[in-house]
């Protein structure tokens, strides 16, 4: 016998998908009328008039003081109102409902933690970084250390516990996302530590895990609507060098959306890395083996833990700048790794754009003729007349934005499934 399937399953499912569609329209484009958000969802005005009072009902959406009036071109075939301009009548903007909850994002890096609290339409409330040795921590500290951070961007903004939304963290390494395990980080001395269970234990929510490359691509594409098209990577250059992939804005590639570009090899007996083999991208390119390198052979003040901060990083470049030219063959070096870098992204997954991102792209005019020559010649012409490829220098802040992102989609799908399964629910107190 053949099953049949149930037809309020299939309902339950579409309203879902159409609640969802609804909120991630909000959360990408703005504050909108009702009658934008049919046309950029693709539902009928009827549809979204019943969806949205329904999501307002339960506090997901709230209507905004500022209204837009149309004129009134309104067309007797419109029966689903879609044109929904009537004479007179301003256009009331909706928009999500900032004081559903808080988001807390945190970007543990090399000698810093930085954290962030938002309301639930993503914006930020209040911040914090506190310096540390990162890797003097042991996996017991480094949960306490989170927490702790956690407990004062809720103190500071005066945010009871029960408010709280979603946990996201960002690190440096290879993060398996799905676990909520730190796998292994240059940031850290300890590895393989399960930081998701204890943090959810403590706060009762949901803790998203991601590589931080990924949050800063979810920031870039965010920012600008072209690289929310398509399968867009983007390659991370700082502390480090990672990649973040998202299709369509939205980070649904691979475990963790997370590729480690930074470890691919160049030369089997070419400069030590962190991660402890020799001759990969990021042992030319990042941020510690430059600065490495140049202290061989010119006065440099040493770095905390080989891990340079931002005020030495802009010394080095004005040096570099200033003419030596054993400075500028080392930024020619790195430039030729960046190159290796993007043809290896292009070459296997062919995406429609390569963002170059991270504060170690503030050197990217002195990498950037090593860069085009050695591009050019690694990947085939008609592959690289494909992709188109942006070079976004941006700063550390980027990865706790970003995360702050990716933590309210997850909780936004978390969500949308929960009230579907119990429609009788009520929005979080």
């Amino acid at each position: 016998m053949v099953d049949q399937p149930d037809p309020r399953r299939a309902s339950n499912t579409a309203r879902g998908s159409n609640r969802d569609r609804v909120v991630e329209v909000l959360r990408r484009q703005g504050p909108m009328p009702r009658v934008e958000l049919a046309r950029s969802t693709g539902l009928s005005f009827p549809a979204i008039s019943a969806i949205t009072s329904r999501m307002m009902a339960e506090e997901l959406l709230s209507e905004t003081d500022a209204a837009m009036s149309w004129p009134d071109d309104t067309s007797e075939e419109d029966v689903d109102g879609l044109s929904g301009r009537r004479r007179g009548r301003p256009a009331i903007q909706l928009t999500l409902n900032p004081e559903f909850g808080r988001i807390v994002a945190v970007s543990l890096r090399m000698n810093l933690i930085e954290t962030l609290i938002a309301d639930f339409s993503g914006s930020g409330l209040a911040q914090s970084r506190l310096a540390l040795e990162t890797r003097a921590l042991d996996a017991g500290a480094l949960c306490d250390i989170v927490i702790a951070q956690i407990d004062a961007m809720l103190d500071a903004t005066g945010t009871p516990r029960r408010r709280l939304l979603g946990i996201g963290i960002a690190l440096q390494g290879i993060v398996n996302a799905d676990t909520g395990r730190h796998l292994w980080s240059p940031a850290l001395s300890v590895s393989d530590v399960d930081l998701a269970t204890p943090i959810r234990k403590v706060f009762k929510v949901d803790v998203v895990m991601a590589n931080d490359a990924v949050p800063v691509a979810l920031a870039l594409a965010a920012a600008e609507p072209a690289l929310a098209e398509g399968l867009a990577a983007t390659i991370m250059v700082g502390h480090g060098v990672g990649m973040g992939v998202v299709v369509d804005g939205e980070a649904r590639w691979g475990v963790g959306a997370s590729s480690e570009i930074g470890h691919v090899k160049l030369a089997p007996n070419g400069p030590q890395c962190r991660c402890g083999q020799r001759g990969c991208v990021e042992a030319y390119l990042a941020d510690y083996a430059l600065y490495r390198d140049a202290r061989t052979f010119i006065d440099l003040p040493p770095a905390v833990s080989q891990q340079p901060s931002e005020a030495q990083m802009a010394l080095l470049r004005d040096r570099a700048r200033g003419g030596d030219p054993r400075l500028e063959q080392l930024f020619r070096q790195a430039g030729h790794a960046l190159a290796e870098a993007v043809a290896a992204t292009i070459s296997v997954l062919r995406p429609h754009h390569v963002v170059l991102a991270g504060p170690g792209l503030q050197a990217f005019d002195m990498m950037r003729n090593a860069y085009e020559e050695r591009l050019e010649q690694a990947v085939l012409p008609w592959l690289l007349k494909s992709t188109a490829i942006y070079v976004r220098p941006s700063k550390s802040t980027a990865i706790v934005d970003g995360m702050v992102r990716r933590t309210l989609r997850v909780i936004d799908r978390n969500y949308m499934e929960t009230t579907e399964r119990t429609p009788g629910a009520a929005a979080l107190a």
